[in-house]
């Protein structure tokens, strides 16, 4: 019911309905602490040493539809995709090179508050998180977690493209990312 209401209401307030999509540059927020945790766990199960490293960044994107529903107020849903997150592992005693990469992607929706070319919004985010692991005995995937947790974002822009930060809360660290996207108003 809730979502008829909801429906009609934005049918009967837009003054825009648009489409939006872009680019994403990820900082996963991983700290040498993280990484050795890793190592740590690594040495653990017999390994004379190890060592782990990553650039902690990644490029994802973002989809969507968003409609005005009232003058400066906008309500946004889409699709993103939050790249891959790649950490390389060099082991001794035995020698052995091991890649993990963590992929991720969800579901958003806001509500986004915009006036003069800038713009805030809030929403939520439903995520799912997988890691390949690959060492030179072959690879294995396993899920490493899924949630809904809240994220926000702050930018500048035009009717066509906008430039902007968004955070996103995650259950055991949080991820931030630089944005750039192109909207199409129909």
């Amino acid at each position: 019911f809730t979502f008829i209401l909801l429906s009609t209401q934005v049918k009967a307030y837009s003054n825009e309905t648009y489409m939006f999509g872009g680019a994403k540059l990820f900082n996963y927020g991983i700290e040498k602490s993280d990484l050795q945790a890793i190592n740590t766990s690594l040495i653990a199960l017999g390994f004379s040493s190890s060592t782990s490293s990553t650039d902690n960044s990644g490029i994802g994107f973002d989809i969507g539809f968003g409609a005005e529903i009232a003058p400066n107020f906008s309500i946004e849903g889409g699709y993103v995709n939050y790249g891959t997150l790649t950490i390389k592992t060099s082991l001794t005693g035995p020698t052995e090179n091991v890649t993990t990469d963590i992929e991720g992607d969800g579901v958003t929706g806001a509500v986004k508050f915009s006036e003069e070319g800038y713009y805030v919004k809030a929403g939520m985010h439903s995520w799912d998180f997988s890691s390949t692991v690959t060492a030179s005995l072959g690879s294995s995937t396993d899920a490493l977690g899924s949630g809904t947790d809240p994220f926000f974002g702050i930018g500048f822009g035009s009717d066509q493209f906008e430039f902007g930060y968004e955070h996103y809360v995650i259950e055991d660290g949080d991820i931030s990312a630089l944005t750039l996207r192109f909207a199409h108003k129909f």
